[in-house]
């Protein structure tokens, strides 16, 4: 429906103006015929002859004000549209226009030389839009094929300094150790890092496989503790667990789940320099509710928008000032939760922590 209180657009061409300027002098003099005859009935019998001849001339001017009326508003549209569109025509054809070409021969020239031009766009987007796809494919290529070749000298490297180190040729001193220490750290990150391009590579081609089996997922939670609980008490902070009594059984891809659980607890780690890490597992109708939960610095109002985007570092501290991320950890385990028909999301209030959740179908109800 047309909003109220806007007016009806015509597009009227001037050549339809001129047509009804002309309309109405042939009306006027078409008038006289009647008129005259009229005259000469008035003349032969004056009391008919008057009273239709006064009934002529009112109808007459009725007609030719009323003709003179819609000329003035089809005048006025007219212009009013010649000047909306000028903008969009080439100076050429408002050179034509204004010369008094006709006007719908040449709009329609040069509505005819736009969608020429049009299509001549869209064909070079699509073949833009082909390379484009190809230099994706490449770069796809290449990140997995680099990260492929960085695993293994890496490997080579790293098993070799924790040899040294260990002393397996020769004593060790206190300031090697530490250099030694220092360099497997960030070999591992390294290492973390390559494997984050390697799963979001897989995913955004939809390569990424799952192998789903039924288990317990109280105890992989149980065992990500245990892997974080040494770290975390050296840092001072305390490590919580709420679970259930029982068995809590999800269908899903165990090892995959872990590794979404290690990104939310090496966040939490990250960004939290006291107070606790909380994980809680709970079981629903259809689903399993699992989250994790800190005491940390929390995240802005400003960041939440960007918590699940590529390589994006939220805030000055989200992953620690001293170890920082990726910025890959959080979009891969969405990617994750998501293939598993699941959801996660998070809330947060900076300065006093944040909690991540993340929902899995239960087993025997992954469709529901």
């Amino acid at each position: 429906m047309r909003p109220k209180n806007k007016p009806l657009i015509i597009i009227t061409p001037l050549e339809q103006v001129s047509i009804l300027r002309k309309f109405a002098i042939l009306f006027l003099i078409s008038s006289i015929v009647p008129l005259a005859l009229l005259y000469y009935v008035y003349i032969k019998s004056a009391n008919i002859g008057l009273a239709a001849m006064v009934i002529m001339i009112i109808g007459v001017l009725i007609g030719y004000f009323a003709i003179r009326s819609l000329l003035i508003k089809a005048v006025t549209i007219a212009k009013e549209n010649r000047k909306a569109i000028e903008p969009f025509l080439s100076p050429e054809t408002v050179k034509e226009l204004n010369e008094g070409q006709n006007e719908l021969v040449v709009l329609s020239r040069t509505f005819s030389a736009i969608t020429k031009q049009l299509e001549a766009n869209i064909n070079e987007l699509r073949v833009k839009n082909e390379e484009l796809k190809a230099f994706d494919q490449l770069k796809d290529d290449f990140v997995y094929t680099v990260s492929h070749e960085f695993r293994l000298p890496l490997t080579i490297i790293q098993e070799s300094i924790r040899q040294v180190s260990e002393g397996m040729f020769g004593p060790v001193n206190e300031k090697q150790q530490k250099y030694f220490t220092m360099s497997l750290r960030n070999i591992q990150r390294l290492k973390g890092l390559i494997d984050n391009m390697l799963d979001l590579s897989k995913i955004e081609k939809g390569k990424l496989e799952l192998i789903k089996k039924n288990f317990d997922i109280k105890l992989i939670v149980q065992e990500v503790i245990s892997d974080f609980s040494q770290k975390v008490e050296k840092k001072g902070l305390e490590i919580r667990s709420d679970l259930p009594s029982y068995a809590v059984e999800v269908l899903a891809d165990k090892d995959k789940i872990t590794q979404v659980l290690i990104n939310l607890v090496g966040n939490a780690y990250k960004c939290t320099q006291k107070g606790f890490i909380k994980l809680s597992v709970r079981e629903k109708e259809n689903f399993i509710e699992c989250s994790v939960e800190d005491s940390g610095i929390g995240i802005s109002a400003k960041d939440m928008p960007h918590l699940f985007s590529k390589f994006h570092q939220i805030g000055s501290g989200w992953e620690g000032q001293k170890e920082k991320g990726t910025g890959l950890g959080l979009v891969i385990s969405k990617h994750i939760i998501e293939l598993h028909n699941g959801q996660i999301y998070a809330e947060s209030k900076e300065g006093v922590g944040t909690k991540f959740t993340f929902f899995l179908p239960k087993a025997g109800a992954e469709h529901n």
